[in-house]
């Protein structure tokens, strides 16, 4: 028809599957200019091109097309305003989730970078450790590992409903602190710096760190963990055990580093 595109022709304006027109008329998103009683042909408007380009954009934010229609005035016609400032809103949350996520693949890649140089090492060792952000709760050491995936299953849901970015590689840990005979213990979950200071977390100081690396098994019994190194280390007064970040994961090939600050 003169004036009018066919079904075929409006799909390839946007490169659309024609199917998929078929669809948004079906749940009232786009339908056609014009339909021919004898033949069912669909046709649409060329300026309706503008309504393709309001379904595209609601396929492209997550809005789901069956609520496209809130879209629309009460005389038919496209409330724009609306789409454009509710769509300015959704890229926005976007891109703050995928500049979060770059934030926590760099730092895991610098933590993967700086554990290759200190990998499979046995006995002692120093390192420089920089500043670490955490979140911490008491955790009981005679649970055995059970109650430490349990515990560490809690504080990451915690960690997540305050809005904090946990570390990528695996950032549960634990942190002893000797009191007198007996030593008092906390989990802590590993997150990346926040843009303002929260009083709910706990800075665990740059430093040298007195390290030693121990089989991810030896969780089985934290507390018998625990309780050797400071018998053997008469001089320590705190432990920290975290994982060793590593290029290539195997859940039950873990290594975890214990680290043990070195006095100034």
């Amino acid at each position: 028809m003169k004036g009018y595109l066919s079904i075929g022709e409006f799909a390839g304006l946007r490169h659309v599957n024609p199917k998929s027109l078929r669809y948004y008329e079906r749940i009232g998103a786009l339908v056609p200019a014009y339909t021919d009683p004898d033949t069912g042909y669909r046709y649409y408007a060329p300026e309706q091109v503008i309504e393709m380009d309001m379904i595209l954009m609601c396929l492209e934010l997550g809005i789901p097309l069956r609520e496209a229609t809130r879209y629309r005035k009460s005389d038919g016609t496209l409330d724009i305003r609306r789409l454009l400032q509710e769509g300015q809103q959704k890229v926005q949350e976007k891109l703050s989730y995928l500049q979060n996520s770059l934030r926590q693949m760099e730092d895991a890649l610098r933590r993967v970078e700086t554990a290759e140089q200190v990998g499979n090492r046995e006995g002692t060792y120093r390192r420089t450790l920089p500043q670490r952000m955490i979140l911490r709760e008491p955790f009981v050491c005679d649970g055995g590992k059970l109650s430490f995936k349990q515990a560490s299953a809690r504080i990451f849901q915690k960690g997540q409903s305050m809005g904090l970015l946990p570390v990528f590689t695996f950032p549960i840990g634990l942190m002893a602190t000797r009191t007198g005979e007996t030593f008092v213990t906390d989990i802590f979950l590993e997150v990346l710096p926040q843009p303002e200071k929260n009083s709910s977390l706990d800075v665990l100081p740059d430093g040298v760190y007195l390290c030693g690396q121990r089989s991810g098994q030896a969780l089985e019994n934290p507390g018998q963990l625990i309780e050797s190194y400071f018998a053997q280390h008469a001089e320590a007064q705190q432990l920290i055990i975290t994982n060793l970040s590593s290029a290539n994961f195997a859940p039950n090939d873990t290594v975890l580093e214990l680290q043990q600050p070195c006095k100034t």
